[in-house]
């Protein structure tokens, strides 16, 4: 697909919008147009990069400033797992995948579909992914906020707090011009992204708070979403994908062990 995506043709982009960004193949961007990649990349990635990075930006600022290079090491130290919670990886990185695809499943066969990503295009949006999205975030959101937030009020309380702030951060995406968010049922869209969070969490205490598994998660779903072949405002897709977390962070809360703050 090589047409700008404008106000008409925005409902046919192939693209995964999961963290507020565009995550496509480059020259369905208006940016990447033929004969000028590399400088629409350069445009996007200015924009892109600071944006979804900032969460972690700021979680490493505010650990150095309290705790110094030690608590920065703690914080590193959560790119990896715990021994015993490889099941858990493979949780992660197989039930978003499978939530896309059932979703995926449904929109089309009520003709919501959309080319899927072409082959030679889904090297360059796994690479958008890894460099955006799941790695900027989840150190910021999970490995700094989440074990501060379940530490003071409590692991689900927590968790639910912490999913409904990552809802509400998408927003900003929704107003940027030219943007899929601007195209995706905004209420829909708001909803899973906090179940979702609500399984991140899930993920993350499972595993001993490691973060390499909820980027594991999160990247899956990108990803996923990045090469499916759906209409981002269809609200069938919405619905399923909602339907499915939602119907996960009920469970999760209910199997979930009450557990006082500072534990």
């Amino acid at each position: 697909m090589h047409a700008g995506i404008g106000a008409a043709h925005l409902h046919d982009a192939n693209c995964g919008v999961f963290d507020g960004c565009l995550h496509c193949h480059l020259d369905a961007v208006p940016p990447f147009a033929a004969g000028s990649n590399a400088r629409g990349a350069m445009v996007l990635l200015a924009w892109l990069l600071p944006t979804v990075w900032s969460p972690t930006i700021i979680a490493l600022a505010l650990t150095l400033w309290s705790s110094g290079e030690a608590g920065i090491r703690c914080e590193i130290r959560r790119l990896s797992y715990s021994r015993g919670s490889s099941q858990w990886l493979v949780v992660a990185s197989v039930f978003p995948v499978l939530t896309t695809a059932i979703a995926v499943f449904s929109a089309r066969a009520v003709g919501d579909s959309a080319p899927f990503t072409p082959p030679d295009a889904i090297p360059t949006m796994v690479v958008m992914q890894i460099v955006t999205g799941a790695v900027g975030e989840e150190p910021g959101w999970r490995g700094f906020l989440l074990p501060r937030l379940e530490k003071r009020i409590g692991k689900m309380m927590g968790a639910w707090l912490m999913a409904i702030l990552w809802s509400l951060w998408h927003v900003a995406g929704m107003m940027f011009p030219g943007m899929p968010l601007q195209i995706v049922p905004p209420v829909l869209f708001l909803l899973s992204v906090a179940f979702f969070g609500i399984f991140l969490a899930f993920v993350f205490n499972r595993t001993g708070g490691s973060v390499l598994a909820t980027i594991f998660a999160h990247l899956s779903f990108n990803i996923a979403l990045g090469a499916a072949g759906v209409r981002l405002s269809s609200p069938v897709f919405w619905w399923v994908v909602v339907g499915i977390y939602g119907a996960s962070a009920v469970l999760i809360t209910i199997a979930s062990p009450i557990s006082p703050p500072g534990e």
